[in-house]
């Protein structure tokens, strides 16, 4: 006699979240209109909001392309990394008489619960591919961007990402947190961001002709 009741429930939380959501649509809906007829009626005053830009693809950017299936190829690897690492660690902790050693990591288990060293080394694993995915859709999207104007350093700072996203998680890899930036190549997964970042405002700037 319960089910109803729940099933009730559920359609009505359904029903006020699609609510919502039609809501939030209309709202933005009526932004883009908002945007047009302003866009229309100060064309005059200012041009640029009338002019349409040309952007033409430099035969350079194939090179940004293949730069980017190269960080989706390490990307890929690194995933490959955690997964063939659990039954590594699984036989691990089996040894040393964990009886949870299955449950603690199997999927779907992201990261092992526990203190002891091999549920950190683990996890240290499991981080430095999770760490790469926190930031990896900023550097394909401006790197992309930035490799419009700028193929050359876009596709230099994208082959400087891999190798540092690779020796970064080597180092973090080895259960010492600490040894992720063990080399110098470490600190460059931050520095190949910012040029990507700086490539892509500067690509923007392009396109509007401001510089």
């Amino acid at each position: 006699f319960a089910v109803a009741p729940v099933r009730t429930c559920c359609r009505t939380s359904a029903m006020a979240m699609f609510a919502r959501i039609a809501g939030f649509s209309s709202g933005f809906a009526g932004l883009a209109a908002a945007e047009t007829w302003l866009t229309k009626k100060l064309a005059g005053s200012v041009p640029m909001l009338a002019e349409k830009a040309n952007v033409e693809v430099p035969r350079l950017y194939g090179l940004v392309v293949a730069g980017a299936v190269g960080t989706g190829w390490l990307m890929f690897f690194l995933g490959m990394n955690v997964g063939m690492s659990r039954n590594k660690f699984i036989e691990k902790a089996k040894k040393e008489g964990d009886d949870n050693a299955e449950e603690r990591y199997s999927y779907p288990k992201v990261y092992a619960e526990g203190f002891g060293e091999t549920a950190k080394e683990f996890n240290c694993v499991q981080r430095a591919h999770q760490q790469a995915m926190e930031t990896y859709p900023q550097m394909l999207a401006f790197s992309l961007l930035g490799g419009l104007r700028h193929p050359i350093l876009a596709s230099l700072g994208q082959l400087v990402w891999i190798i540092a996203r690779w020796k970064w998680a080597q180092g973090y890899s080895t259960g010492k947190p600490d040894q992720r930036y063990a080399t110098k190549w470490g600190f460059h997964i931050w520095t190949s961001l910012i040029l990507e970042m700086t490539l892509a405002v500067s690509a923007g700037l392009g396109i509007m002709k401001v510089v």
